[in-house]
């Protein structure tokens, strides 16, 4: 199960670009300061909110996070496919529902 795969700074930086593709501005305040106290660095947090990672994996994640978010159905198979091609599917699979259950907590 790919829990153990989304790791918390995964996550962070998905919810990031998530909260800025929807400019939700309280709750992207709430996520820095997360960010921060995760001991993210501000280029880091930067580059989440833009929709990307230095880290490889965390970048694919996100895209693909975005065009679920997006539909973009095009893009999400792309990153879907990255993800299978560097034998993390877990990833692929688990990614809908996180960004389901992330839409559901704005929500709230």
């Amino acid at each position: 199960m790919s829990q153990d795969l989304i790791t918390p700074i995964m996550r962070i930086q998905i919810e990031l670009a998530l909260a800025t593709a929807k400019n939700d501005v309280d709750t992207l305040r709430s996520l820095e300061a997360r960010a921060k106290h995760m001991a993210l660095s501000g280029a880091e947090v930067d580059a989440a909110k833009r929709g990307r990672s230095f880290d490889l994996f965390v970048d694919i994640a996100v895209k693909f996070a975005l065009a679920i978010l997006a539909g973009d159905e095009a893009a999400s198979a792309a990153a879907r496919q990255q993800l299978i091609l560097y034998q993390v599917p877990e990833i692929a699979s688990e990614l809908p529902g996180l960004v389901r259950e992330l839409a559901l907590q704005q929500l709230k």
